[in-house]
Formats: structure tokens, sequence, C-alpha cells
């Protein structure tokens, strides 16, 4: 093989070596996407707690059935969280109670989003263990601010 690259002409030697030049660069950077694919952490910070730990939000004020099965269903899709439809007697209405989730700024994140979508009734709740002294979870809001669409 040596002997057939002595005997290609400058030009083609300069062909040859810019070939393998590419092959090279190609090779490092289809590894370096390899890498960083397996190194990226796949989530997007919605993880969610043990029962009883981490933060859920509840959106209040749902004024019928299914507009808070519409929330919750699309929670469930696009998230991937839990989510459950609760009856909120103090007004007559629903809640979604979402999660728990991990971290508080997982919860937080998730309430600006919904407070841009128009479920401005909306609350982080800290979770607590069973058997733990915890303060009790206040009924829904009170604001006039009611979406009776969301």
């Amino acid at each position: 093989m040596i002997k057939a690259i002595r005997h290609l002409t400058k030009r083609d030697r300069l062909a040859l070596a810019a070939f393998f030049g590419i092959v090279l660069l190609c090779t490092v950077y289809f590894a370096s996407g390899i890498l960083v694919t397996y190194v990226s952490p796949a989530g997007d910070g919605f993880e969610a707690a043990p029962e009883g730990t981490g933060y859920s939000v509840r959106v209040y004020g749902l004024q019928t059935y299914s507009a808070a099965d519409q929330l919750k269903t699309a929670i469930k899709e696009q998230r991937k969280i839990h989510a459950e439809i609760e009856a909120d007697p103090a007004d007559l209405s629903y809640l979604v109670n979402i999660g728990p989730l991990l971290k508080r700024t997982a919860a937080e994140t998730l309430i600006n989003e919904l407070q841009t979508s128009g479920y401005n009734l909306a609350k982080i709740i800290d979770n607590c263990p069973q058997g733990a002294d915890c303060p009790p979870i206040a009924a829904s809001p009170k604001s006039s601010q009611r979406n009776p669409d969301k």
C-alpha cells in the first residue's frame, strides 16, 4: 500500500489527506454527539416524590367537572404527573390536586405555566408525612379572580 501512495501525484496526495481529514472530523463529531446524549439528563425536572412528601399544586375554582377533567388529562399527558380531581365543598366547585413533586422549583414552574394558561387560583402545598405535626391545608383561597371556563 505504501508503494501505491508513493506513485500518487502531489495533487492526489492532498486530495487523499483532505478525505481522511474529513472522515476524522466526522468521526469526532459523531462520537461527541453520542457522548452528549449519554451525559445529558432525560427529565424535565418534574420528578415524582413519594406519597406524603414533596410538594403538590392545587388548582381551585373549577366550576364544572369537565373543566377539572380537561386540566387533569392535560397535566397527565403533557407532563406525566399524577393528578386527581376533588370536590371543593367550600365553594361548590372542583379542584385538581397535582403531584407530589420532588422539588419546589418544579412546583413553582408548574404554577407559572398554569397561571399563564388562565388558572389563576393555584397554590403550592407542602406535603406532610403521616404522623408528623402538620398544619391543616386551607380550603380554597378567597379571590374574585374566578375563571368559570377553566
